[in-house]
């Protein structure tokens, strides 16, 4: 057994504890105010320079969620014994991310993307769900780590601990960005125009996959579908539905017909594309005409310029359909991420080092066709672009629980070590 391997299999009980605290605060985009403290609070105690809030994130943030919700997230943060106040303070308003930087002299620059934020679902009290007979169910009612999130957060500090007692062995610059608002494709894009990020030359995202098995690596991933998500605001006229219904203007009607229209363009497109009207609210009375109807909407496609396509055909139906019911209609994007490919010659160096780990039966170079959008294909193509290398990676972590996005959703804790290990592997530590 190597001294690296022998190392994360210890700090594996660490690990698993940072996991649950995480998994019991969950914390939605722009909004993770504790998770963001806890992981800078953690890097400061390591010798990192940090880099955090108004310091990394500028203000062009998409999707940004109520002033309510974010004082909410805050306050709940503030309430916790275990949070530097100093530190959280620089949160404060959604600026949520964080970077961690060790410097030993010249060498390669090497980057970790680590997201953090959790999803608005309710999670599952049932006594066959794990994180509530542990006890570590969410506290923030009716939003979970649904999708592993809290589990990379504590392969990052798995990673970032493991790196800053290893700094002498290490040449050139490691950074780790723990990032915000993944989920909504908005939380890379708001950083990596920032200077940290101007010369990198090789740059590692990740993700734990509970619909595969804990034996399952997978090296690259290639395939993400690009994707634009937009929110449509469709403004009518109130008037009582049954005095003066003429004098009102149905908001509902256009709303329900694009809903009908959008379904049908699907036909006119490629079969890699997607297309899904995920939300609608409406009306405000039964007696009183619809003043205004919201749709949440996202556009998917195998490639950029599909996407791009795609949305614009939606935006055009979306307005011809505005017109002819006198509405008036706000169109925003709200997140986005394109279609990129890993470097394979990375690829296949960190395949060729993962084989000889012996950790995992089945260890795949390249997986194709990816049904799933990602938002650290936007930081691919930055590095790609600056002449670095890039490489977005997965793991098995099934338990048999709920797959991602579900209630019930949790993950083979045994992995995140395995994981950490291989990520030290790449900086060429063995």
């Amino acid at each position: 057994m190597s001294s690296i391997t022998k190392y994360f299999q210890n700090l594996q009980d660490e690990m698993v504890q940072w996991r649950r605290l995480l998994h019991s605060y969950p914390e939605p985009a722009w909004c993770e105010f504790g998770s963001a403290t806890f992981v800078a609070q953690s890097l400061n105690s390591w010798g990192y320079t940090i880099h955090m809030g108004k310091d990394l994130i500028g203000d062009e943030r998409m999707n940004l969620p109520t002033n309510e919700s974010l004082e909410s997230f805050y306050a709940q943060a503030m309430e916790r014994q275990d949070l530097n106040k100093a530190l959280l303070e620089k949160t404060k308003g959604g600026y949520t991310a964080v970077a961690g930087v060790l410097d030993n002299g010249e060498g390669p620059v090497r980057l970790f993307r680590v997201d953090m934020d959790a999803l608005p679902i309710k999670e599952s009290e049932s006594d066959e769900h794990l994180p509530y007979i542990k006890k570590f169910v969410s506290q923030h009612k009716g939003y979970m780590h649904a999708c592993g999130h809290d589990a990379h957060t504590a392969i990052g500090l798995g990673l970032a601990k493991y790196l800053s007692e290893h700094k002498a062995d290490i040449r050139g610059r490691i950074i780790i960005l723990f990032q915000p608002a993944e989920e909504g494709l908005g939380g890379m894009a708001a950083v990596v125009n920032h200077p940290l990020f101007a010369n990198i030359d090789e740059a590692y995202g990740f993700h734990v996959w509970a619909n595969r098995a804990p034996e399952d690596f997978i090296s690259g991933t290639y395939g993400q579908l690009a994707s634009r998500k937009f929110d449509v605001v469709i403004k009518g006229r109130a008037s009582h539905a049954a005095l003066a219904p003429e004098k009102g203007i149905n908001a509902m009607l256009p709303a329900a017909e694009i809903i009908l229209h959008l379904e049908k363009l699907k036909a006119d497109f490629p079969s890699h594309i997607r297309l899904n009207i995920g939300q609608m609210q409406a009306g405000t009375a039964r007696n009183i005409i619809c003043p205004e109807a919201l749709l949440k909407i996202e556009t998917r496609a195998g490639d950029t310029v599909t996407r791009d396509k795609l949305f614009e055909a939606c935006i055009k139906s979306i307005e011809d359909l505005i017109q002819k019911h006198g509405c008036t209609v706000k169109i925003t994007v709200v997140g986005e991420a394109e279609s990129a490919s890993c470097s394979s010659d990375l690829a296949r160096k960190v395949h060729q080092n993962v084989t000889g780990t012996g950790l995992f039966k089945h260890c795949i170079e390249s997986e194709e066709h990816n049904t799933y959008s990602e938002d650290f294909c936007t930081l691919i193509n930055h590095v790609q672009q600056t002449g670095g290398q890039a490489l977005f990676m997965g793991i098995g972590a099934s338990n048999q629980a709920g797959t991602h996005h579900q209630n019930n959703f949790d993950i083979d804790e045994e992995v995140m070590w395995k994981m950490a290990n291989v990520l030290a592997g790449v900086c060429g530590l063995k």
